[in-house]
Parts: structure tokens; sequence; C-alpha cells
């Protein structure tokens, strides 16, 4: 969905208003049953793969959106992958703007081991 209808769908909301992934191409979508979950099946690949591929000790949610390009959002959150495109940011500002995402969010990103594992991930294909 656009985000501006996800701004008013969850604008009543007092919790949670804002867990939600926006896609590469700024699409917002809904983050059920969670986060993870809604990345693994954007993947469209099987979790045991997507762990398989992960170094020891990585965060799957760090890895994950590397791997899909999706951004995870809470209400005081964002996880990005290293370069998150411009139509995202742009979504993540218009949630600020409509007061679903904190003025002062976190915003931590992927680093460089990250970017090297989804890199070999996606070669294995």
């Amino acid at each position: 969905m656009k985000v501006i209808e996800f701004i008013h769908a969850h604008q009543e909301d007092e919790t949670d208003k804002c867990e939600c992934i926006i896609y590469p191409d700024g699409s917002v979508d809904e983050a059920l049953p969670s986060h993870i979950n809604k990345l693994i099946e954007i993947t469209g690949r099987d979790s045991s793969w997507l762990h398989a591929q992960m170094s020891k000790g990585m965060e799957p949610l760090f890895w994950l959106v590397e791997f899909s390009g999706c951004l995870a959002v809470w209400q005081t959150r964002v996880v990005s992958p290293a370069k998150p495109a411009q139509v995202q940011l742009d979504a993540l500002e218009e949630l600020r703007d409509g007061a679903l995402l904190a003025p002062r969010y976190l915003m931590e990103k992927a680093d460089e081991q990250y970017v090297e594992s989804v890199r070999a991930a996606k070669e294995e294909k």
C-alpha cells in the first residue's frame, strides 16, 4: 500500500502504530506476524536456507533487510539495508510527518559484513 494509506489506517492506533516494512519501491506493508517472518516471506526463500547463509553471530534482522532491500520500521527504530533507496527514505519522512514515526527515531544500517554475506548468498542461488 502507499504510505498515505498506511497512515490513514493507523492514525488512531494506540500502540504499535508504525510497525511496518518499506519495500525498495517505497510501498508499505504490515509487519505481520513479525518483522522477521514478513521479511522471510518477502524473500521467497526457505527460512532454513536463509539461516544457513548467515555467518555465526549475525543478527537475522540485519541480514534479511540487506537481502530483501526492505526497511524494518517501528515507531522509534528503523533497520535499513546499507544503502536504502531514496523512495524508502521519502516514505520514512512521510511516516514521520504523519506522526507515526518518532521525530528522533534510531536508524540502524546493515554494515559491510552483512553486505558481503548477502552478496555471497545471492551469487550461490
